[in-house]
């Protein structure tokens, strides 16, 4: 809406209304024009005033030699006159021309300009479809361009960030963009990002810089012990000190925690950290960088939404619901980025088959409650016994298969026999006493004794049925004695 279309304009307004209705080019020449006129009657005054001093120096009685050179002088100077005031006419019509070309040439460049930005789908393309508007001054036309421009570069900058952050894979990924966005383009040098987890509501740092600043961030074994994630409001210390009472540099340095809120919900938190600042520019130049900071946020926020949502959805297709350990569409999705890499290394890995002897009585005796129970506790007793590199996945049912990566041959059937004695001292708890269950174990090596995977656990599962075909409670390597057939 014009402004001048206002109900509160004022009558000034509404007489100049046309004037501003015109284009820029009707407006140069209507001044225009109206200067030249002025100069005209200037002109012509002048003009006027000398013929007047002619004609009282006909009538004057004085040597008509003396009067023939003073008319011949006035007469120069009128023909000058007017010569000069043609060329000065001419001169300021073509000098102000000119200015207002520059002008609107400027101005149309800006229209451009901003009309990509309105226009363009992909606004990642704003860059290529117009170029810079040229500062042509250090006044307020330079400083109009400047500020175009930097809005036209921090659009393109965000987009394209934007469209970057989207093809990435991981949360992890994004951070890491946001990261270098903070300490490259806006110099914020010390940070620490947050990330409130989704099963138990706890907040831990995922993003650290400097990395040393690990060791002095804020201690939180809640997540609402922190401010700006209980409130889902900015949180500063800038003019406010010890407002968080669990910042620990409080003493040296200024926060500024800006929450990451989704829909209501806040996925973590940002803490900016600064030295005391007492110079006012540096103080506004941080308050302008947080806020372009808070601008990526924006733009990062729902791409890391999805990608949580869909780690979340990956982790439940992976991952057992009750024990919590992964589960064979894990093993599948990842084996062969598992054996490429031993391959690499030009390593070995250990293979074992655990099945719970006799475990379908525990369901029938106690219930399933218990028998879920005693799962649970199998897997927190197999995870202790590997190391954190290797990997435990529940197979099926009461059947385990685990990974040993890296490993010597003697070391796979040593494991077993640790997990085999683990879980036959372990005192498994009922609600009418006490239980006691014993694992038999089935192991091979892989490559050693095939190079194909999943006859490799196919061997382990043979080593198995063999351990509890012969008494249970028991460890058995496979050897191809065990396996004579082509076939798995």
């Amino acid at each position: 809406m014009d402004n001048f279309d206002h109900p509160e304009k004022t009558l000034w307004l509404r007489l100049w209304q046309p004037f501003f209705n015109m284009s820029i080019y009707g407006k140069f020449t209507l001044v225009l024009v109206s200067f030249l006129l002025g100069y005209l009657v200037l002109g012509l005054h002048t003009y006027l005033f000398l013929e007047t001093i002619r004609d009282q120096l006909r009538q004057l009685p004085v040597d008509q030699e003396l009067l023939a050179v003073t008319m011949q002088t006035i007469a120069s100077h009128v023909t000058q006159g007017a010569v000069l005031v043609t060329l000065i006419m001419i001169a300021l019509s073509l000098t102000s021309f000119l200015c207002i070309r520059l002008l609107v040439s400027f101005l149309d460049h800006m229209i451009r300009s901003l009309q990509s930005l309105r226009n363009t789908e992909d606004a990642c393309s704003i860059g290529e479809q117009s170029s810079l508007i040229p500062v042509i001054s250090q006044d307020k036309i330079g400083t109009v361009a400047t500020l175009v421009n930097e809005v036209t570069s921090d659009i393109r900058n965000i987009s394209l960030f934007r469209r970057t952050i989207e093809a990435d894979e991981t949360t992890e990924e994004v951070y890491k963009r946001l990261a270098y966005v903070f300490k490259e383009r806006l110099g914020l040098k010390t940070f620490v990002i947050w990330e409130v987890r989704a099963k138990d509501e706890s907040i831990e740092a995922v993003y650290t810089w400097p990395q040393d600043l690990e060791t002095e961030s804020c201690v939180m074994s809640n997540a609402n012990l922190c401010r700006a994630k209980r409130t889902g409001d900015v949180v500063s210390s800038s003019g406010n000190p010890n407002i968080c009472p669990i910042f620990p540099l409080g003493e040296m340095m200024t926060h500024s925690c800006v929450p990451m809120v989704v829909s209501g919900r806040v996925l973590g938190v940002v803490q900016f950290l600064s030295l005391y600042v007492d110079c006012p520019e540096r103080e506004k130049a941080l308050r302008l960088n947080l806020k372009r900071a808070g601008q990526y946020l924006k733009e990062a926020l729902p791409v890391l939404h999805a990608k949580r949502l869909a780690g979340n959805l990956q982790e439940m297709a992976t991952k057992d619901s009750m024990t919590g350990l992964s589960n064979r569409r894990f093993l599948e999705n990842n084996i062969n980025q598992l054996i490429a890499s031993l391959k690499r290394r030009k390593s070995q890995m250990g293979i074992l088959m655990c099945d719970l002897d006799f475990f379908k009585k525990v369901n029938d005796e106690y219930g399933h409650d218990v028998g879920d129970q005693v799962l649970k506790t199998l897997a927190i007793i197999l995870q202790n016994s590997v190391r954190s590199s290797d990997i435990v996945i529940r197979y099926g049912g009461e059947e385990f298969l685990i990974l040993l990566l890296d490993c010597e041959e003697n070391m796979v059937g040593d494991v077993a026999e640790k997990i085999r004695k683990a879980v036959e001292k372990q005192v498994f708890r009922a609600e009418t006493g006490s239980l006691h269950k014993t694992i038999s174990v089935g192991t091979s090596l892989f490559p050693n004794d095939t190079e194909a995977f999943w006859e490799g656990v196919k061997f382990a599962d043979i080593a198995l049925y063999k351990a509890k075909e012969s008494g249970r409670n028991k460890v058995i390597k496979f050897e191809k004695a065990l396996w004579d057939s082509k076939e798995y």
